[in-house]
This record gives structure tokens, sequence and C-alpha cells, in this order.
């Protein structure tokens, strides 16, 4: 089960990569979260096949999950089940873009509720990953926004919420910095570096929830 799960999370690391690089040149159009979401499950779909070596093993992709988290329900964009004989696992992936102009051409703002939306996925993922029978979380981002990833300055509250190259969060750390006029409380334990790559204008993002909050699971 573990080379299984080792061959999924490699797939991933490659379709992330092409999925960045198709943006980037003009391959692939975004405009919003949604659609991200439905390309980059394009890609794995017809992908993850590779990672299948057994006859005994089996992988599905699923949308818009529903999974119970503290008594309320989240919706989680991709997870991804792999199946071994008896075993089965769950890796959810949680994406996040944001465009500088909409489809319609205008000034899409709300930036503060984008960088607090990527805290706020973080936390999700964690508490994801400490369900039983639950890997480690992806966090996939893109933006075409160059100052939110290599800022001229740091401005405004929502710099509280900092996603820019090279910044760090150690947990634990409580986020709870009001937006958009709403009280926020985030609470992340793990330790995060913001890492972005550049595809001709565009900045893709991948975090791996900390495997130091993960319960220990005996794989065969």
């Amino acid at each position: 089960m573990e080379a299984l799960i080792k061959r999924v999370n490699d797939i991933i690391e490659i379709c992330w990569g092409s999925f960045s690089a198709k943006i980037g040149c003009g391959l692939i159009e975004i405009n919003k979260e949604a659609s991200m979401q439905l390309n980059f499950a394009y890609l794995l779909k017809n992908t993850i096949d590779l990672a299948i070596h057994h006859e005994d093993e089996k992988i599905i992709i699923e949308l818009e999950t529903t999974i119970p988290i503290n008594g309320k329900t989240k919706e989680c964009d991709i997870v991804i089940k792999i199946e071994k004989a008896d075993n089965i696992f769950y890796l959810p992936i949680e994406m996040k873009c944001y465009k500088e102009f909409a489809s319609s051409g205008g000034k899409r703002g709300a930036l503060d509720i984008f960088f607090k939306d990527v805290h706020a996925d973080i936390e999700l993922l964690e508490s994801y990953s400490k369900k039983e029978n639950f890997l480690k979380g992806i966090m996939l981002v893109m933006t075409d926004f160059k100052n939110a990833v290599f800022p001229v300055k740091k401005n405004g509250k929502y710099w509280d919420y900092d996603i820019s190259h090279g910044s760090e969060i150690s947990g634990s750390v409580i986020k709870n910095t009001a937006i958009g006029g709403f009280e926020v409380s985030i609470q992340i334990d793990g330790n995060y570096s913001f890492n972005w790559k550049e595809f001709t204008g565009f900045y893709f993002l991948k975090l791996e929830t900390d495997s130091k909050l993960t319960d220990t699971i005996h794989l065969i």
C-alpha cells in the first residue's frame, strides 16, 4: 500500500507541473477556481492509471466530496480514493485560484479573502488528515497577481495571512484578524513554507499537510 500511495503522489506532482506549464503557455485557460478544479481533475483522470501496478489496486477520483469535520460537513475539492486489497485510504486536495481580472475585464478585488481562504484551507486539510484512513492533504494554489507573491510592500491587515514567496507558518498559530467585516478564527498547527513557481506570468504553489499532524497509519 505504501508503494501505491507514493506512486499516486508522484502522479499528482507530475500533473501539477504539467498543469502549471500548460497554463503558462496558454494551452489551458483558467477563469476561476471551478475551471482550475475541472482541468486539473481531467489531467489526473487521464494519468492516474499509471500508478496501478497490480490487479488488487484501484484508484477513484471524486470531486466535491462531503467530509464530516467536527460536527459539520465540508466539501473537499478533490478526493483520491486509493484501494489495495481490503485497504482504503483517502487523499484530499484543496485548490485556490485568484486572478487579478475577472472574465468581464474588471478588477476582481477581494484579495484579502483569497489570502484568508488559503489559510482556512490549510486548517481544513490538517483536520482531514487527522481522520481515520485519511492521508496527508495537498493544497494547490495559482494566481496571476504578482504583488500577492512578490509584494513591493505589505500594507493592510490581510498580510496577517501572508502567502507571499518565502513566507512561513510555524505552528501552532491562531489567525483571528477580521476580514471583510467578518470575524475569523483559524488555527494552523503545522509548519509550512510558501515557495511559489512561476510559469510565464502565472504563479503556482503546492503545500502538503505537515506529516507530524497525521495519525500513524500502518500500511501494508
